[in-house]
Parts: C-alpha cells; structure tokens; sequence
C-alpha cells in the first residue's frame, strides 16, 4: 500500500505558530490515515490474494510503523518537544528520569492505549503531554 499525505503550508510564521494552524495540521495527518487504513479495517474477514497461480486467503494487518521520533510523536499525538515533562511517547516516565535506571515499575506507566483514553475521557491530557484528536490506530483491533 503507498500512499501520500498532503503538508499544510503556512502563509507566514506567525501562522505556522498559531494554533488553529497547529491543530489543523494534525487533525489532516490522522484523517489521512484514516483514509489510507480504512480497507485494512473492512476486510476483517479476510481476501483472497492470488500469488503465483495460487489462491490464498489472507488478512491484511500492520505489524510495524517504522519512524523517527518527530513522526512517532505525529503518530501518538504526543508533544514533539524534548523538552516537554513526558517526551517518550512510549512511557510516562518524566523528562529527568529518562536516564535513571534505579526507577521502580509504579515509575514507569506505559502509553498504553488504555491509559491513554482514561486521561482523555478526565480531561487530564495536558498532564501527560497528549493532544486530544481522534486517531485512527485506537478503532484497529
């Protein structure tokens, strides 16, 4: 599957830095791969793909996103600064902690889907640095 994902250009710099603009360039990003994705959601009974001469019966899935950390942070909606209280988008360990390998597993909370959705649903987004618009990879079982 290859796809292209359309880049907002601002007018200027102060538009690059408002915030509408910031929002509208994710809310594109996510709806883009809504876009993309949607036939791998459809076809959870799976198609037949014909190889070689042969017919097998196959179920699309995505198994990895390869990223750096600017488009893993896309991905996660989390912030992309480095210098935001909880810049991993895998952990919610804080910034000072990163390199502290004498940290206990309450220290080290996931960015689990789970936990994600319940900072959401208490408003409480800011404090674990996501941004709240809808992304496609929590409709994917």
């Amino acid at each position: 599957m290859l796809g292209y994902l359309p880049i907002l250009k601002p007018y200027d710099n102060s538009q690059k830095k408002s915030n509408d603009f910031k929002v509208a360039v994710r809310e594109t990003f996510h709806k883009c791969l809504k876009v993309l994705l949607e036939p791998i959601q459809v076809l959870s009974n799976g198609l037949d793909l014909n190889l070689n001469g042969e017919t097998f019966w196959f179920f699309p899935r995505i198994s990895v996103v390869i990223s750096d950390w600017p488009e893993a942070a896309t991905f996660c909606l989390t912030y992309k600064s480095s210098m935001s209280t909880y810049p991993c988008h895998f952990c919610l360990v804080k910034r000072d902690n990163l390199a502290n390998i004498n940290l206990s597993e309450q220290q080290m909370e996931l960015r689990t889907h789970n936990n994600m959705i319940r900072y959401l649903d208490q408003n409480l987004e800011k404090s674990v640095c996501i941004k709240n618009i809808s992304n496609f990879f929590w409709t994917l079982p």
